[in-house]
């Protein structure tokens, strides 16, 4: 693995980036602040969000996202999330 060029993290060849799925105009990244996950931590969700062209929604186990017609709506949350706005 390798550091991406958009996350501080290692991730596979063409697999760091936030272009994975291309079928929404955000990038969700996952697991903020959890115990099995140290390095993802909301400051740095905060610096990724600040090297992307897009919104960035961080998004803990405990929350979940609904997309339909262009709308983004966080329809579950018991946890931890952020939406980092461009």
């Amino acid at each position: 693995m390798r550091p991406s060029d958009e996350y501080e993290e290692a991730a596979p060849p063409n697999a760091g980036s936030d272009r994975g799925l291309r079928l929404v105009d955000f990038v969700v990244r996952l697991d903020p602040n959890a115990e099995y996950f140290p390095i993802a931590t909301m400051e740095m969700m905060e610096r990724t969000a600040a090297k992307v062209d897009v919104p960035l929604d961080a998004i803990d186990d405990q929350t979940a996202i609904k997309v339909a017609d262009e709308e983004v709506e966080v329809v579950i949350s018991e946890g931890e999330w952020r939406l980092f706005y461009k």
